[in-house]
């Protein structure tokens, strides 16, 4: 999430509580006549052109979540930091 104050990003964790129905929870008969009242299913279009990442869903550790909410999500370990080694000086590049 973008913090207006300091321009920098944060971590964005999200709790799914999704129940779903046991296995077999239904006859095929009755999903049958499920089919029939509702509406037809439409299928999603496709389009070739569309971009498209995929993502992995993670488990998130409960530790570093209770963390970012006391710290208010500063000082948490960044994983950008890891391609520039961790540590020492950025150098940034100016136009002249």
């Amino acid at each position: 999430m973008p913090s207006y104050r300091h321009h920098d990003m944060g971590n964005l964790y999200i709790h799914f509580d999704v129940k779903f129905p046991e296995d077999n929870f239904n006859t095929p008969e009755k999903l049958m006549l499920l089919e029939e009242v509702l509406p037809p299913r439409a299928l999603p279009e496709l389009n070739p052109d569309a971009m498209v990442e995929d993502v992995v869903l993670e488990p998130v550790d409960e530790r570093d979540q209770a963390r970012a909410q006391q710290q208010g999500g500063h000082g948490m370990h960044d994983e950008d930091d890891d391609m520039h080694g961790g540590s020492g000086e950025r150098v940034q590049c100016a136009s002249q």
